[in-house]
């Protein structure tokens, strides 16, 4: 199971791209408190009509929820070195 539920605010500006013949894919970060002298920050990426939405309606600073899952994502480098990080692939978001 790969569930994932957080509600936080924006910590960026959503960043809406066209990719593959057509899809539009968003991305974004949210802070999520974790107490009151911590916080943790999530990528959270979002697809086609719901990264729309997604454009037009948040701006940082913004509460949201957000469902989905993990996905690992890999990155290489120009040096040929690999960097792994986590998104969160949503499957909704709630503007709050």
């Amino acid at each position: 199971m790969n569930n994932i539920s957080l509600i936080g605010r924006l910590a960026t500006s959503v960043d809406l791209k066209d990719v593959n013949g057509g899809n539009k894919v968003c991305s974004f970060i949210i802070a999520v408190d974790r107490n009151d002298e911590e916080t943790d920050f999530f990528r959270v990426k979002a697809w086609n009509s719901q990264a729309e939405a997604a454009a037009e309606n948040l701006v940082k600073g913004r509460r949201v929820a957000v469902e989905g899952s993990l996905r690992q994502d890999i990155r290489y480098e120009d040096d040929g070195s690999e960097y792994k990080s986590v998104s969160i692939i949503a499957r909704r978001v709630d503007y709050l």
